[in-house]
């Protein structure tokens, strides 16, 4: 390193097209040398023209800054001398060289002919858990001062101090893995071959903390017990009464609540008592530990885990992190806790070696590869969920992951450090085993891990009957078949290819290899034909152009001509795959001859192509099921991205009742249940939850805890007199007088805005609307600016000031806590739209039993999300704000009250807007109304 010479540049410009005029306004340098900061370059320059108030606005850099300043072509040569013959180093480096060396070209002066380093792809390889990789987030993320973002001089500065930081990871990273990513490198964007080279220290060096296996290296393994954990002797009563007095000193002063150890106790009662509850536990009242303190006392009593199942994995991990470590400060034993997941998420060291060490020159596989290298070094767990990999190695984790492993499970070179097999001793040892509702539902090999316990606690519960749709259900894609078939490829490439030449050199026959190849390519067009007239038709069928997420709802009574040409066209497809499956057949009874002989490469290739084609005949038996044998019970449709590929089609079957499956498949075989969620009761009542679960026969207890809350005082409920009543007919209008609502409360100072829509269409149009509005906020909308709901929530928090306009998963599991959310404001109540699938099989069902099926379906599940969605806004007793509802049916509708009685208490206010604006500026003036 002490040889190098590196200059960190970054410049700011008018935009990002040199070619259509844009220019330089500021470039800064760093120079390093012997891993020393040696020297700083900076200046504004005068593009010769007006600088846009966008580029204003981000960078803080006005035109009065850069009209007394030098034009790029008085510095031409200087900067060119200062960077010529150094590394080039930037953040996204080739928008910064590419766009320098237009501008030295425009001057007459040389190109910039050097090596270039990449800080973020760099960072990406060296950090690859982090949500971001914007200069401002690695910054915070790695604590480097960043005092001006979007300012040249202090962008290079940071970036600077970012390579160093780099390097320094680089020095402590094991030489055997520098290697691999030296021989990765070549592929990359970044010139670190030579640099790499010069990180490989001693390989006699010691280190500790990682052990070599194979090809790369994991961190270092602690040896698990396999023992079971003995029950222990505990008073209840006593030791209930300990943790009560040891909570306030164990939380910092926390003020036990009521309704927080009622909770407690019922949740003990229902244990002791194998019972089963529902338990609606309003915010605010601390309900995890409500139900792990008794959850852990229950463990220890029976010597039998308790499995605790949330719906998000981002809650397991809460309470892994956060409450496990309060209850291990709490009693007087240790508490063992684990997060369980399914095999998916485990990354297979065995598959991971072969994959790695294959020849691949696409860009996203070797960045993934690079990354899985640095964090296998770091990881306890293996979860192929911690990474934040490129979009395009979506196939390299389903090729390395623990699912299917027939072939290589008998020749697994490192099954001893098999984070999956880890994950489950931890589970057999375990009181508490955290997990999610999919896994706890699916029929799989995890099963027997839950069948140690006799006790559950099922969070979140108000996803259990989705989740249980899903899992129960079936759901197939042209975008899933595709991945597989280019996978298998031809006898020109891919595993074809691959095992075909296996098969040779091994004396088997390779004709049906022939037979195949021309199977798959029939299947190619077969398929593409299906999956065209099947996007053509839901097209045809429901046209509405501002609308792109189309769904029909499969009736096989369907009369239309199209329909009996698309059920010909899927008869086709099935009968070729079936055609496969049976020479598939014949290979894997010729490969089976030679099992035992078969070398790990062999074994790896095999175990893919056996598991490409068991996908291949599920996916016929469920295709053919869709199409020919629906069962009675279940609803079947098809969604198509209407402005999509023509072929973009997803199919899927979902249970009508899932209430009589999960009584029989899941609460049957249970000793205690406890159910518990913010929301599972309508009208005070637990009927709609009882049936959606199945629970009638299982006489659960229905216990309703209220919220600690002073709605009267924290909440400020608003529903604007003037707003249009939605029709199909006046959306615009209604997409308009959103927009100027969102527009009257953006006037609040340092406000917070969650703005929730029902459709993605509805957000879209009012975003394009609200880009024409003079908004002082951070506009963010999901699907529409960019990021992951996880990243868009980081950026929000991040804001002084910012609206973000979210659908899904922003109506629940998201907390935004104090100041960090001020206003939610509902564009409309949440109904499913009348023609969703399952919302209208299951109002059909509930008509042909007699009951009104508004009453009966449509509302009680309305109304349990509006509870979700308006709960964002209060999630302790300090929390203030807004509610504002734009859809007048909760005052005018004779139903309208349902949506409203969850805090009762909170005056709901009329308001012109007008009247909304004069609010606002008495809360500017902090003089809340009245």
């Amino acid at each position: 390193m002490t040889d190098q010479r590196f200059v960190v540049v970054d410049i700011e410009t008018t935009g990002n097209s040199p070619k259509k005029g844009d220019k330089i306004i500021q470039i800064a340098a760093v120079v390093i040398e012997n891993g020393q900061i040696v020297e700083r370059y900076s200046t504004y320059v005068n593009p010769g023209k007006t600088i846009p108030g966008f580029i204003v606005q981000l960078t803080g850099i006005e035109q009065h800054m850069v009209d007394e300043a030098v034009c790029f072509e008085d510095i031409a040569q200087e900067v060119y001398e200062l960077i010529q013959g150094a590394y080039f180093v930037a953040h996204n480096v080739h928008f910064d060289l590419n766009f320098l060396n237009d501008e030295l070209k425009a001057c007459g002066k040389n190109e910039l002919d050097v090596r270039t380093i990449d800080t973020v792809e760099i960072s990406r390889i060296l950090y690859p858990k982090l949500e971001g990789y914007k200069l401002t987030e690695l910054s915070e993320e790695l604590m480097l001062p960043h005092d001006h973002p979007h300012r040249a001089d202090s962008d290079a500065e940071v970036t600077a101090m970012l390579l160093l930081t780099l390097f320094n990871k680089l020095k402590n990273t094991p030489p055997h893995v520098i290697k691999q990513l030296r021989r990765l490198s070549q592929y990359l964007l970044s010139d670190i071959g030579l640099l790499l080279k010069q990180f490989e220290l001693d390989p006699m060096m010691e280190w500790p903390s990682v052990m070599e296996v194979g090809s790369f290296a994991i961190k270092h393994v602690t040896n698990h017990t396999t023992d079971t954990t003995d029950s222990i002797d505990v008073d209840d009563e006593q030791l209930f009464e300990k943790v009560k007095e040891k909570l306030p000193d164990t939380l910092n002063g926390y003020e036990v609540r009521k309704g927080q150890l009622t909770m407690m106790n019922k949740v003990r009662d229902v244990f002791q008592e194998r019972a089963y509850a529902l338990i609606e536990a309003a915010p605010g009242i601390g309900k995890t530990l409500a139900y792990l303190i008794p959850a852990a006392i229950e463990a220890k009593k029976s010597g039998k885990p308790v499995i605790v199942s949330t719906y998000s994995i981002l809650l397991q991990q809460q309470m892994l992190d956060r409450d496990v470590p309060i209850l291990n400060e709490l009693f007087p034993f240790e508490l063992n806790a684990c997060v369980f997941k399914g095999r998916s998420h485990y990354i297979c060291l065995d598959k991971f070696e072969h994959v790695l060490l294959e020849e691949d020159d696409n860009y996203d596989v070797v960045l993934t590869k690079a990354q899985i290298l640095m964090w296998l070094l770091e990881t306890d767990t293996g979860d192929l969920s911690e990474l934040n990999l490129p979009s395009g190695a979506v196939n390299i984790k389903d090729r390395i992951s623990c699912v299917h492993m027939p072939f290589t499970s008998k020749r697994r070179r490192f099954k001893e450090y098999c984070f999956y097999e880890r994950a489950k001793r931890k589970a057999q040892t375990a009181d508490l085993i955290l997990t999610n509702h999919r896994l706890l539902l699916s029929q799989t090999e995890a099963s027997s891990i839950f069948k140690q316990a006799d006790v559950f606690v099922i969070d979140e519960a108000h996803h259990f009957e989705k989740t249980a749709n899903e899992t129960l259900g079936d759901s197939t894609s042209y975008i899933q078949l595709h991945a597989k078939l280019t996978q298998l490829g031809s006898l020109h490439g891919g595993l074809l290819k691959k095992l075909k030449t296996r098969f040779y050199h091994e004396g088997l026959s390779t004709e049906t290899f022939i037979q195949m190849d021309e199977y798959i390519q029939q299947i190619h067009i077969e398929s593409d034909a299906f999956f065209s007239t099947v996007h053509s038709f839901v097209k045809r069928t429901k046209p509405k152009a501002d609308i792109n997420r189309l769904i029909y709802r499969v009736r096989h009574q369907s009369k239309h001509a199209q329909w009996k040409r698309i059920r010909e066209t899927a008869s086709k497809l099935c009968s070729l795959l079936i055609a496969c499956e049976k020479v598939y057949e014949q290979q894997k009874h010729d490969m089976l001859k030679k099992e035992d002989q078969l070398i790990s490469q062999f074994a790896f290739e095999v175990e893919e192509y056996d598991h490409v084609m068991s996908f291949m005949q599920t996916f016929c038996n469920t295709l053919y099921r869709f199409m020919f044998e629906p069962q009675h019970d279940e609803t079947v449709w098809i969604e198509i991205d209407a402005k999509g590929a023509k072929n973009a089609v997803f199919m899927y079957a979902q249970p009508l009742d899932t209430g009589e499956l999960l009584a029989d498949r899941f609460f049957m075989n249970k000793k205690s249940v406890v159910l518990t969620s913010g929301t599972l009761t309508v009208h005070s009542r637990f009927d709609y939850c009882l049936e959606r679960f199945g629970l009638h026969d299982f006489y659960p207890q229905l216990i309703q805890i209220d919220s600690p809350f002073e709605f009267e005082k924290q909440l400020k409920v608003v529903v604007p007199t003037d707003m249009p009543v939605i029709t199909n007919r006046d959306e615009r209008e209604y997409v308009k007088q959103v927009a100027k609502y969102i527009t009257i409360m953006d006037k609040q100072q340092h406000a917070k805005t969650l703005v929730l829509f029902n459709s993605h269409e509805m957000l879209k149009a009012v975003y394009e609307q609200l880009k024409t509005e003079h908004i002082q906020s951070v506009l963010l909308a999901q699907g529409v600016t960019g990021g992951s709901p996880v990243k868009l929530t980081k950026m929000f928090k991040l804001a002084k000031q910012a609206i973000l306009l979210g659908t899904g998963s922003f109506w629940e599991g998201v907390d935004f806590p104090g100041s960090e959310l001020t206003t939610v404001i509902m564009a409309r109540l949440p109904f499913r739209p009348p023609d969703s699938p399952l919302i209208e099989a299951k109002c059909e069902a509930a008509k042909k039993q007699g009951k009104n099926p508004f009453k009966a379906v449509a509302l009680p599940e309305a109304v349990l999300t509006f509870k979700q969605g308006a709960g964002r806004l209060l999630r302790s007793e300090k929390d203030t704000g807004t509610l504002l509802i734009l859809d007048r049916r909760v005052k005018t509708a004779s139903y309208g009250k349902l949506f409203l009685e969850s805090f009762s208490s909170a005056p709901v206010h009329e308001m012109s807007k007008e009247s909304l604006a004069v609010y606002i500026e008495q809360l500017n003036n902090e003089k809340p109304l009245s």
